[in-house]
């Protein structure tokens, strides 16, 4: 299949990673780690529903056909992981006062017109995630009833909503190789704004807007996305510096690291990252199996 097409997109609405996809006439394929890969075929009605699971040790139940066999050679001779990124329309949500990007909210392949923005809402994490620990605010909470104190997700999430405004608007924007983006429609935005060009340093690198007037925030903003580092990696459009210290926050979470390290397009720290994914395997060594 020469005409198969290889590319990643990011998951969001909440931020969940990267997945990569694999398409070709009729078939296609998705992983998350770069090892597991659900594969669909599509129907007659140009749907595509899940038929199995590939993978490179064997251990998928999709099974080598006349139907599926070209498709499993594609997937036997993967080019080089992660693939590139190609939702290069996204929307974000706009800082009220200066209308400028503040939080990704969804991103998408461009296919000619955006979609309809029906929803305004930045999420930090999925419905009744609870995970996320920020450093930089818990001292602040030690003498707080934790029953009665909010989350560490409602206060960023209160942080980037009060940023936007009680009338949020969101934009989408069309982003080159350059990064710089061209901005299109989007939700409660004035004439003026569409047809905007602004260039790639008016974009936050990562998911969130890194500058905030009170450090405390931009310290609440930092602990986020280093609680993303692994996942934040596998994307190949990071600055050396976001990356070394994305790495260095990672390797404090060994086992995440270990389930994307397939998807690292560059590593500036080898001999750290080595080490956590070493700790990753001894942890998972020293687990019972499952029963």
């Amino acid at each position: 299949m020469s005409d198969a097409r290889f590319y990643s997109m990011r998951r969001l609405l909440p931020y969940q990673g990267t997945i990569q996809l694999v398409e070709a006439p009729g078939f296609r394929a998705m992983s998350t780690d770069g090892v597991t890969w659900q594969v669909q075929i599509m129907n007659r009605g140009a749907r595509y529903s899940t038929y199995g699971v590939w993978r490179p040790d064997g251990g998928g139940n999709l099974i080598d056909t006349e139907r599926t066999g070209a498709f499993i050679e594609v997937l036997r001779r993967l080019p080089p992981l992660p693939f590139p990124l190609a939702d290069k329309l996204e929307l974000w949500l706009l800082d009220a006062a200066e209308q400028s990007p503040l939080a990704l909210l969804t991103s998408t392949l461009d296919r000619g017109s955006p979609p309809r923005v029906s929803d305004t809402t930045w999420r930090p994490a999925l419905a009744g995630d609870k995970s996320f620990f920020a450093p930089s605010i818990e001292s602040a909470s030690e003498n707080r009833d934790p029953r009665a104190a909010p989350t560490h997700c409602e206060i960023l999430s209160r942080l980037v909503h009060t940023a936007a405004g009680p009338h949020a608007r969101a934009q989408w924007f069309r982003r080159d190789e350059s990064g710089a983006g061209l901005g299109l429609e989007g939700c409660r935005l004035e004439d003026a704004l569409v047809g905007r060009e602004l260039g790639a340093e008016s974009f936050p690198e990562l998911l969130l807007r890194a500058e905030w007037r009170l450090r405390v925030d931009a310290a609440l903003v930092r602990d986020y996305h280093d609680w993303h580092a692994a996942a934040l990696l596998t994307h190949d459009n990071l600055t050396r510096a976001t990356r070394d210290r994305l790495e260095r926050a990672a390797c404090r979470q060994a086992e995440k690291l270990y389930h994307l390290r397939l998807l690292l397009p560059e590593v500036v720290n080898p001999d750290l990252v080595k080490v956590a994914l070493v700790e990753a395997v001894i942890r998972r060594s020293a687990s019972p199996a499952p029963a």
